[in-house]
């Protein structure tokens, strides 16, 4: 489904693009948000905490929390804020929640990617009428007809026995060996994943971490114009105890329009990523 929020931006609920015009792609949210995000629009009005929980994260098998809420409500906000929308999800009375009434929500396609299921629902009367046809044509053997030598007919049986049999064997045979190549696929072509060092920079009071290739001296210039150019649009302040993990794609430095992420971290006690907002961008332009 396809909505305008605000008469200016256009929602994909099916995969979380959001962005200013029609055939183009601004941001995506993550799968998660995106739940959270369409919920909301289908539930208009105040609704209760537990409930948002339930509908969005144990229904879906995964593990729900205030806090998980809380890290994706203020996703959804910062993501909008960069449209000009302040407070989409409103917080209400006794930490209840609703979708901002002061926004309008207009749905332009109705299409999903669910099939139909209307073939299947008539499959079943179909295959009863062929049956009830059958029944009703069927007529009486005669008794020369039904005399079929007993010898003939073991025979027969034993033969329709023993098809089955061995096709059973041969669908063995060959999932066996199946499951052989895939282990010995798999076997050979495991290796061992390896963390990634970040190095730590700081520009301007900001804390800023990433790989040594990314801020090295040859490239550190182009780095910290693109970390400020990001930061900067999202109005993001740099606070002591707060830290940034910055990366972009080559594509952003050759072509001016590449791949962005930023992660915008606080401290808490001896953690020091013990809460992160990320934005990921596809194609971002400076």
């Amino acid at each position: 489904m396809k909505y305008k929020i605000n008469a200016l931006i256009y929602y994909d609920a099916t995969d979380g693009a959001i962005s200013l015009e029609k055939e183009s792609v601004d941001t995506h949210l993550s799968i998660t948000a995106n739940a959270l995000l369409f919920y909301f629009i289908q539930h208009p009005g105040v609704v209760n905490r537990d409930e948002v929980l339930k509908r969005v994260w144990d229904d879906n098998g995964l593990v729900s929390s205030n806090s998980n809420l809380n890290q994706y409500l203020s996703l959804l906000r910062k993501t909008f804020r960069h449209y000009g929308i302040e407070n989409i999800i409103v917080t209400i009375a006794k930490g209840r929640l609703e979708f901002n009434p002061d926004i309008s929500v207009e749905l332009i396609d109705d299409s999903t990617l669910l099939p139909s299921t209307k073939t299947n629902e008539e499959a079943p009367i179909l295959v009863k009428d062929e049956n009830q046809i059958a029944v009703d044509t069927v007529t009486p053997l005669s008794l020369t007809q039904t005399e079929i030598p007993l010898e003939s007919t073991q025979a027969e049986v034993s033969q329709k026995t023993k098809k089955p049999e061995i096709c059973w064997y041969l669908a063995s045979i060959g999932f066996l060996l199946g499951a052989i190549f895939i282990a010995v696929i798999v076997f050979f072509n495991q290796h061992q994943s390896k963390p990634i060092s970040l190095t730590p920079l700081t520009h301007n009071d900001c804390e800023l971490l990433s790989n040594e290739a990314m801020i090295n001296s040859s490239v550190s210039d182009n780095y910290v114009r693109n970390f400020d150019a990001v930061r900067k649009k999202l109005n993001l302040q740099c606070v002591k105890g707060e830290r940034f993990v910055f990366f972009y794609g080559d594509k952003l430095q050759t072509n001016g329009l590449g791949r962005v992420f930023l992660a915008h971290c606080a401290k808490n006690e001896d953690n020091p990523f013990s809460y992160c907002d990320n934005y990921f961008y596809y194609s971002w332009k400076y």
